[in-house]
């Protein structure tokens, strides 16, 4: 079944969840070399994902169901086979400098080009590659068949333009740019310097990348994205913002120049980065706290997770229902990759069955378990891209909606909460308590009348906690909290749903609540 086709079919399922948008990775087509992020025609559909028909029905599928399609943008490379490449190789105008291309520093005793200089590449090894027929380097960031553009060109800088209008045109409610960071490098071609890290000199992080990440360039190029979108959103007159979320892994300090007119936000991914097994409440706290309190002023939060690139929160953090009761209630966006809805956790792949070509991506991205037959449902074909999770018979969507008590019920539960006032429009307070173990924060509501909501979680492993969030006691909110009722509670938890005493509840290791009540300040 065709992918475009396959999401159709779950479209009620995934309308059920609450969630306002659906974040495809990149569908265009593609010789498949890095699962799509190889784009031969930023303006057409894979073959193996169905056809553009096919892809118009679902954005207008999704519609119906009050659903947007965002799309993956590649804004950094495209696929050698790209026809833009193929001209560009030959030097057929106007293509000869949309990619970056470099002489030789020299040759070799056996006559073989030298690289212009130490740059390497994300997947290992040297990011140049020698073409035959142009005698010279193209420059590859990531895979060898995905050979960089020249953003110094400005014909680049329009051909984008002119794509994101295309899928603008087709209904697409906005995209993720994908590895914005390596869009500009420096003409002077410097060595960059060593890293120190105790790794093979081969490897993308033996070098600090100071003249092929992150250069002032980088922002203004995307901010022209920026104006573009927003210019079609203000002529096509539908009242659709549509959105621009950019993937920055630097320092904080880097990723919030990222902010503003360059885009809607810069993916955060600070609980992916700074965050493990064993982080405590205060590491928790700190995940957030880092975000909001350097955020531009008029800044849009947001909160992410997992996605394809990184093991799984399920397994990252040995949390499931933990974590989405952690983020879903925080001001801003929630970006929430497939199965976590579910607790979905890595899956270990044999070596003999590693697809990736990095050689490490493949355990966060194995099919979705959707019930508990073969391959739990995801294909009636002979065998899945990837193997299945083994728990996927008590793991998946069939089981967990018959459950009285699941990650997916607690997932909508929260998502239905975000409606609320005290959620979209609240001030944010945070605190640690009993040892640095226990996180809380609350949402305090504008209005006085309307509820305000606390989430409580103790992030120890083997530790019971008695909480005190009474005013006068260490770490509370500089409020009183009356009319108390647990809404939500991690699976297993015994938290009571009635009679919640706020001075005295007793939180097991890694149980937490969600908690409304009315904010009474003295």
């Amino acid at each position: 079944m065709p992918k475009s086709t396959g999401i159709i079919s779950k479209l009620d399922y995934i309308a059920s969840l609450g969630v306002a948008a659906i974040w495809l990775s990149p569908i265009y087509k593609s010789p498949m070399a890095d699962f799509g992020y190889d784009i031969s025609d930023f303006r057409d559909i894979d073959p193996l994902f169905g056809t553009l028909d096919d892809f118009k029905l679902l954005v207008a599928e999704a519609k119906s169901r009050n659903l947007g399609i965002i799309m993956d943008m590649v804004p950094n490379h495209s696929s050698d086979e790209h026809e833009w490449f193929v001209k560009s190789e030959q030097k057929i105008e106007p293509y000869t400098d949309y990619y970056f291309w470099q002489p030789a520093k020299g040759f070799d005793p056996n006559g073989a080009p030298i690289p212009p200089n130490n740059w390497l590449s994300v997947f290992g090894g040297s990011a140049w590659a020698w073409s035959e027929l142009r005698q010279e380097f193209y420059l590859h960031q990531f895979h060898a068949k995905q050979p960089d553009f020249n953003y110094r060109n400005p014909a680049i800088v329009q051909e984008l333009k002119d794509i994101l209008t295309f899928w603008y045109d087709l209904g697409v409610y906005g995209f993720r740019w994908d590895a914005v960071t390596h869009m500009f490098e420096d003409p002077a071609l410097p060595d960059e310097p060593v890293s120190g890290n105790p790794v093979d000199p081969n490897d993308y992080n033996y070098l600090k990348h100071i003249y092929t990440q992150n250069l002032p360039e980088t922002p203004y190029t995307l901010s022209l994205y920026k104006a573009h979108t927003d210019e079609y959103s203000l002529n096509a007159g539908d009242g659709l913002h549509r959105v621009m979320m950019l993937e920055v892994w630097n320092p904080i300090e880097e990723v919030m120049q990222y902010y503003r007119n360059v885009s809607d936000f810069p993916f955060n991914f600070r609980f992916l980065t700074t965050m493990g097994a064993y982080s405590n409440g205060r590491d928790a706290e700190n995940a957030i706290r880092g975000w909001v309190d350097n955020i531009p002023d008029n800044g849009w939060p947001n909160w992410v997770l997992g996605n394809h690139d990184i093991s799984r929160v399920g397994s990252r953090l040995q949390l499931t229902d933990g974590a989405i009761l952690t983020t879903l209630l925080l001001p801003g966006t929630s970006i929430n990759y497939y199965g976590e809805e579910l607790g979905m956790v890595d899956t270990y792949i044999p070596p003999e069955e590693v697809v990736d070509p990095a050689g490490y991506r493949d355990p966060p991205r194995t099919p979705m378990q959707w019930d508990d037959s073969q391959f739990a449902g995801f294909t009636t074909g002979p065998k899945p891209w990837l193997r299945v999770n083994d728990n996927y018979l008590t793991v998946n969507v069939a089981a967990e909606e018959a459950a009285d008590e699941s990650v997916l019920k607690i997932f909508r539960k929260l998502v239905a909460l975000r409606k609320e006032p005290a959620i979209q429009f609240g001030t944010l307070h945070t605190t640690v308590v009993s040892y640095e173990l226990v996180l809380a924060y609350a949402r305090e509501a504008v209005n006085a009348t309307d509820r305000s909501y606390m989430v409580v979680l103790n992030w120890s492993h083997d530790q019971t906690h008695v909480v005190n969030l009474s005013p006068g006691a260490f770490g509370a909110f500089p409020f009183e909290i009356t009319n108390p009722t647990v809404e939500i509670r991690t699976i297993g938890s015994d938290i009571p749903y009635d009679n919640f005493d706020p001075s005295a509840f007793t939180l097991k290791p890694r149980a937490g609540c969600v908690v409304s009540f009315n904010a009474v300040r003295k």
